[in-house]
């Protein structure tokens, strides 16, 4: 009996940091068996920019889409016509980058942070810096770039001294020369930074399928995660780390991913707060139109 043929998409993110997918899983585990032990075929396609993976799933020449959840949500808004089947990563914390000489949250003073400004609106930014007795907007200055990518190009350019960034951009921006302040705490996320996506017709169609699919990457990331030298193998071969980069990745990012494969429900109301702040219902009615039977939590 053949195996049945899955196509499931990823993106990179964009820019300076873009060899950098945010669910690397399904390439350690194709090359583990794990999949196909469960009879599928899998096939992992980059696809960059959100509009054409839609495009794909809407004329079925893919079935999966692994997409941040932000831009998932305001497509669901926009035309009610995908669901979301799981999420591999359901938080992520930001860190906070610096140029070279600033060692701690109180070295800001004087100098200007950058933040995604929908992460920053839902975020107690203030509450941080005042316990450093600092004010923002006073002793520190705020800018609010549209998204994480105008902020690590802001820092890169040497636009502002600092920049809250999602943990990818920040490894990249550390490879560049920028440091890390440790003491930073984990109060800016990421809400649902990958989502697994599909659409409604295809999930009636495959329902079966997507079901040892999320079997199989469930393994498969417990798999990863309990072999680190095979993943940052296949970083450094598949998305061109450097050593360094990859360690990063694995140790700081990848811990990250979680195999209960479900979405969790206090991150789908940040979601909604981040997107959608005013949308009528709130996130149980969300959720019950959005998400799969089984793949909410909380």
């Amino acid at each position: 009996m053949g195996l049945t043929q899955l196509t499931v998409m990823y993106g990179k993110l964009e820019g300076a940091a873009g060899k950098f997918a945010r669910d690397p899983t399904g390439y350690l585990g194709t090359e583990a068996g794990i999949y196909s032990k469960r009879g599928l075929e899998v096939s992992w396609q980059h696809v960059q920019g959100t509009e054409e993976r839609y495009y794909r799933l809407q004329h079925r020449s893919a079935d999966i889409s692994l997409v941040v959840g932000r831009a998932a949500l305001q497509h669901f808004l926009d035309s009610k016509r995908t669901r979301l089947i799981g999420s591999s990563m359901n938080s992520c914390p930001y860190y906070l980058i610096v140029k070279p000489g600033i060692k701690e949250i109180g070295d800001l003073k004087g100098k200007s942070l950058a933040c995604r400004e929908k992460t920053a609106r839902i975020a107690p930014l203030p509450l941080v810096f005042e316990g450093r007795g600092l004010t923002l907007g006073e002793d520190v200055t705020l800018t609010l770039p549209d998204g994480d990518q105008d902020a690590f190009d802001l820092l890169i350019s040497g636009e502002v001294d600092a920049a809250l960034l999602p943990r990818p951009y920040g490894f990249i921006a550390e490879e560049k020369g920028f440091d890390r302040v440790v003491e930073w705490p984990d109060v800016v996320d990421d809400p649902l930074p990958v989502t697994i996506e599909t659409t409604e017709k295809i999930l009636r169609d495959r329902k079966k399928d997507f079901t040892a699919f999320l079997e199989a990457h469930r393994e498969a990331i417990g798999y990863l995660k309990t072999h680190r030298d095979e993943t940052i193998r296949m970083l450094g071969n598949q998305f061109d780390h450097s050593s360094s980069l990859a360690a990063k990745t694995y140790d700081d990012y990848l811990v990250w991913l979680g195999d209960r494969l479900t979405v969790d429900f206090t991150q789908l109301e940040k979601l909604l707060a981040q997107v959608a702040p005013d949308w009528p219902g709130g996130a149980r009615k969300l959720a019950s139109e959005w998400i799969a039977p089984g793949a909410l939590r909380g």
